[in-house]
């Protein structure tokens, strides 16, 4: 499991549900699962969003425009 301030961690039930409850998830229909790509372009923006960011992840990987669609939801 690769959370967004890059930590990887090793994905097992009990790191699920502790996950779960730090982010207050209620409903596991609201959750998402989303698979990237991960090419050269990929990893040099990964790279520069560690060095400017907490939210690497979400930085690379989602649209601004979807994060703000999210927030507004």
């Amino acid at each position: 499991m690769i959370m967004d301030d890059p930590e990887v961690k090793p994905m097992s039930t009990i790191s699920s549900i502790t996950l779960l409850n730090k982010f207050n998830v209620k409903q596991l229909g609201d959750l998402e699962e989303k698979v990237v790509e991960l090419g050269m372009e990929e990893g040099v923006k990964l790279l520069k969003a560690s060095l400017q960011s907490k939210s690497v992840l979400t930085d690379v990987f989602l649209p601004k425009l979807e994060r703000e669609v999210n927030v507004e939801s």
